[in-house]
């Protein structure tokens, strides 16, 4: 179930934002990203059983365009239904015309579940992040428009 985050889940967003599990596939969040986003309405816990087993984080790019900061599904067979559930509500209550997102390009698992619901690729950037341990790496760029969604 999609759930709008509160001041008091900050700690547990930052907490599976910065989990060592996700340090090769998630940019660090920026200081008060976190706090910002819930401030907006723009951040999402994913909750299966009563417990937060995702988040999402999403910005403004300009009026009607959004992007999917951070997404992060730590359950199997989550991300598909959690991600349908972030795009409903860009699209309905939001009435974005566009979300784009970037994603490392060796993070298979991820790019399967964008293309998977529909997702377009619009190019690579070369070397735009350095992980933690110090490597570069490309990411893909994706986006969706609003006529392109299928709930």
């Amino acid at each position: 179930m999609l759930v709008q985050a509160t001041p008091a889940d900050h700690d547990l967003i930052a907490r599976m934002w910065l989990a060592p599990s996700t340090a090769n596939w998630i940019e660090p969040p920026d200081d008060g990203e976190i706090a910002s986003a819930i401030d907006a309405g723009f951040a999402f816990l994913w909750q299966k059983n009563g417990q937060a087993v995702g988040f999402a984080v999403l910005m403004t790019w300009v009026p009607r365009v959004m992007g999917l900061s951070a997404f992060v599904s730590d359950q199997p067979g989550q991300g598909q239904p959690f991600l349908r559930a972030v795009l409903a509500h860009i699209f309905g209550p939001l009435n974005a015309h566009r979300v784009g997102l970037d994603c490392t390009t060796d993070n298979a698992r991820a790019i399967r579940l964008y293309e998977n619901i529909g997702f377009q690729n619009e190019g690579r950037v070369r070397e735009c992040w350095q992980r933690p341990a110090g490597d570069w790496t490309d990411c893909e760029l994706y986006g969706l428009l609003a006529r392109e969604w299928r709930p």
